[in-house]
């Protein structure tokens, strides 16, 4: 009962061509692109790519250009394999670099040990973020930049009345993205994505935006910097001191994909 085979049905004979419209950003999307706008925050990524549009860079990039013309029309085989050097060695120089900076100040650092620690402070993060909670989110690893950006979206929200569904139903593994020098500082990109709920209520309770089962595979980029804090002994004595932490520099979200 109340299920009914269907009966014959007509072939299709239209067309089958694909369509893919954009769907609408999210308030949780929409917020977190517009706020850097407000502001005039400038994102680290932002930067990592004004780089390569100084005057600087771009004279050396054409004098780069000539030079590889004339390399590449090269039938020589000691002038390919020293391209293949050369191309081994601008990959690796900057990282080089950054990973001996890391060993310095932390002899004791290890890719896989770091990539655990962050994973779990991911939800920690994002939990703060995402309920408002500007007490909590001070007392995790972020940068004053990041404080300042994510407390100023917070507000924004808690003006408007919103309030986010602050659950992380699944975190990723973290996978290492690049790992570079970023204003004298060692800094690691990372990319995860999470399973969350894109529903927003406003002070009566009411959805907003999305919905209670709307589940969502939100991809994000994160940047670590390791830099120099100061902090104060524990020991009752108000004794200052400083030492290398990893701070979240930055958090992109890079996309939202509903889950089905």
């Amino acid at each position: 009962p109340g299920y009914i085979a269907p009966g014959p049905v007509d072939v299709y004979e239209g067309t089958t061509a694909m369509a893919v419209s954009r769907a609408p950003r999210s308030r949780l999307r929409a917020g977190w692109d517009t706020f850097a706008e407000k502001t005039g925050f400038t994102t680290v990524f932002s930067k990592l790519q004004g780089l390569k549009r100084t005057p600087v860079y771009k004279k050396g990039e054409e004098a780069l250009e000539d030079m590889r013309e004339r390399w590449e029309t090269s039938d020589n085989p000691m002038v390919h394999r020293i391209q293949d050097m050369q191309e081994n060695l601008w990959s690796e120089t900057e990282q080089a670099e950054a990973y001996r900076v890391i060993r310095q100040r932390q002899p004791e650092f290890n890719i896989n040990g770091f990539l655990a620690e962050v994973r779990r402070d991911v939800p920690k993060v994002l939990a703060a973020y995402l309920k408002g909670d500007a007490a909590a989110l001070a007392g995790t690893n972020i940068s004053k930049e990041m404080l300042e950006r994510m407390g100023g979206q917070m507000k924004l929200w808690q003006h408007e009345g919103q309030f986010v569904d602050p659950r992380v139903l699944h975190l990723s593994d973290l996978e290492l993205v690049e790992v570079r020098m970023m204003e004298g500082e060692p800094l690691v990109v990372l990319q995860f994505s999470c399973q969350q709920i894109n529903c927003v209520r406003n002070k009566a309770g009411e959805i907003v935006d999305g919905a209670e089962d709307d589940i969502q595979a939100v991809h994000y980029l994160w940047a670590m910097q390791l830099s120099t804090a100061e902090f104060v002994a524990k020991d009752g004595s108000g004794r200052t001191y400083s030492a290398p932490v990893w701070q979240l520099r930055e958090m992109v979200l890079r996309g939202m994909m509903a889950i089905v």
